[in-house]
C-alpha cells in the first residue's frame, strides 16, 4: 500500500504564514506538521510515501528520502499550483495498485486508516466523512446508505444532499487514475472526478465521529494543537529547572533546558519547548504550545495559544493566538478573544472576505517578526501582518498588512504650574 501526500501550492488562505515555504512547515511541539505527518502515516503501517511538492521545497530538505524516519520518500514536483487533482496526476507512473490520498496536515491519518480499508473487490474508492451542521463551505455526499452517489462541491444552503461532509483522507483504486484524467481541467478537478466515478461505479463512505483537525486557515494551527497536545505523553526533562514553588499539573511536555521560574502555574495540556523561559508568576492553561527559545515574562496569563520560536512576551492576557516566531510583545499587552454579544468570530482575508472562523474564542494572529510596543491591545480575529510595528497604547481594530506602523498618535499637554 501507499500513501500520496499534496503538499504543494502556495498557501495563500494561510496569511499572515503564507511566506512559509508550505503550510504544513508551521511548528507545533516542536517539529513542523508535515512530521507529525509523516509520523503519523508510519505508525500506520505504511511505508511508501509519494510526496508531491513545489519545486526547490523546504520539505525535501527536512525529509531527505526518509531513511531517517524508516520510511521511503519519492518525490514528484508541480511545477505550478494547479490543484490537487493535476497534483495527484503527476504521481501516476509512480502508483503500484490501491493507494491513500491525503494532505500534508493529515497528522491523524493513523487513526483513521484501518476504517477505511476497501471491504469489496469492485468497490473504486473509500471516502472518509463526517457529520456536520453548516455545510456551505465543504464537499458534501448524496448518500444512499454507506453507497456515494454523487459528491456536491459548496452546496446552496437548504439544498445539501446530507449532513455528510467529505473529509481530506480518499482510499483509490488505480482505476480512479482513469476517471480523473478524463475529467476536466479545473480547480475543482479532483472532487469533479469523484463525482463522476461515483455516478458510474461502487464508491462507499466510512463515516466518523473522531476529531479530524484540517488546515486551511491561519487559525485552524490551534485545532492541530489541540490535537497533538491531547495525544501526547506527559514528560518532563531531567535537564529542565523547575522552582519548587512552581505548580507543574496535568498533560505537560517541557523539553531539555527550560527554565520555569517562583509562583509559575503550568496547566496542561501544555507544550514547552527546548530553552524556554517561564516567568515568575506566569499562568499558562488551556492549551499553550511555547516552542523553543521563547520567554514568557513575568505576570503573564497565556491561554489556548501556539507560539512560535525565539518570541518574547511580556506582562498580560494572550488568549486563542497565534504568534509567530521572533515576535516581542511589550509589557501590559491584553488580547480580547471574544465578541461582547458572544456570536461567532469573524475574521477578513486579504481579499476583504468576511470569514466566520466558527469559533466563539478567537484572539490575534500575530505574524512573525512583528514588534508591540507597551499597553497595546488587539480586538477579536484581527491579523497583523509580519514584520509591522504596533505602537504603545495602541488598540488594534482591523488587520494590518505586512511591513506596516500602526499606533495611536498622543497630544502632549503641558499645563503652567498654579501657584
Amino acid at each position: 500500500m501507499q500513501v500520496v501526500i499534496l503538499a504543494a501550492g502556495r498557501s495563500s488562505r494561510f496569511f499572515p504564514f503564507s511566506n512559509l515555504a508550505h503550510k504544513s512547515m508551521a511548528p507545533i511541539m516542536g517539529e513542523p506538521i508535515i512530521i507529525h505527518t509523516i509520523k503519523s502515516v508510519k505508525k500506520s503501517g505504511v511505508k511508501d510515501i509519494l510526496l508531491v511538492v513545489s519545486p526547490n521545497s523546504e520539505i525535501a530538505k527536512l525529509l531527505g528520502d526518509g531513511s531517517k524516519f524508516g520510511i521511503k520518500i519519492t518525490y514528484i514536483i508541480q511545477k505550478e499550483p494547479t490543484g490537487a487533482g493535476n497534483g495527484l496526476l503527476l504521481a501516476e507512473k509512480k502508483i503500484k495498485g490501491n493507494f491513500f490520498l491525503l494532505n500534508a496536515s493529515r497528522l491523524d491519518f493513523s487513526s483513521l486508516k484501518d476504517a477505511m480499508a476497501l471491504k469489496k473487490i469492485n468497490v473504486k474508492a473509500v471516502l472518509l466523512g463526517k457529520k456536520q451542521n453548516k455545510l456551505g463551505k465543504y464537499g458534501v455526499l448524496k448518500l444512499n446508505e454507506d453507497r456515494v452517489l454523487d459528491l456536491i462541491e459548496k452546496p446552496i444552503q437548504g439544498q445539501e444532499p446530507s449532513n455528510i461532509r467529505l473529509i481530506g483522507v480518499y482510499l483509490f483504486s488505480k482505476d480512479f487514475l482513469n476517471i480523473l484524467r478524463k475529467t476536466r481541467d479545473e480547480h475543482y478537478r479532483l472532487e469533479r472526478a469523484i463525482s463522476n466515478l461515483a455516478k458510474k461505479y461502487d464508491v462507499r463512505v466510512t463515516i466518523t465521529d473522531k476529531q479530524t483537525p484540517s488546515l486551511k486557515y491561519s487559525w485552524d494551527l490551534l485545532e492541530l494543537k489541540d490535537y497533538l497536545l491531547s495525544n501526547s505523553v506527559k514528560s518532563i526533562s531531567k535537564k529542565a529547572k523547575i522552582a519548587k514553588s512552581a505548580e507543574v499539573a496535568g498533560l505537560v511536555v517541557i523539553e531539555d533546558g527550560v527554565v520555569v521560574m517562583e509562583g509559575a502555574k503550568i496547566k496542561g495540556p501544555c507544550y514547552i519547548g527546548k530553552n524556554s523561559v517561564v516567568g515568575n508568576n506566569v499562568i499558562l492553561r488551556g492549551g499553550v504550545d511555547v516552542e523553543e527559545s521563547c520567554v514568557v515574562g513575568a505576570n503573564a496569563e497565556i491561554k489556548n495559544s501556539l507560539i512560535m520560536k525565539n518570541t518574547k512576551v511580556h506582562s498580560g492576557y494572550v488568549g486563542d493566538c497565534v504568534i509567530g516566531d521572533n515576535v516581542r510583545i511589550g509589557a501590559g499587552f491584553n488580547t480580547a478573544n471574544k465578541r461582547i454579544d458572544r456570536g461567532n468570530i469573524s475574521v477578513i482575508s486579504p481579499d476583504g472576505d468576511k470569514l466566520d472562523t466558527g469559533l466563539a474564542n478567537l484572539g490575534a494572529i500575530i505574524g512573525s517578526g512583528v514588534k508591540i510596543g507597551i499597553k497595546a491591545s488587539t480586538m477579536p480575529g484581527v491579523i497583523i501582518g509580519n514584520d509591522s510595528v504596533i505602537g504603545p497604547g495602541t488598540t488594534v481594530l482591523r488587520n494590518i498588512p505586512s511591513d506596516m506602523k500602526y499606533y495611536t498618535k498622543f497630544s502632549e499637554t503641558i499645563v503652567r504650574k498654579i501657584k
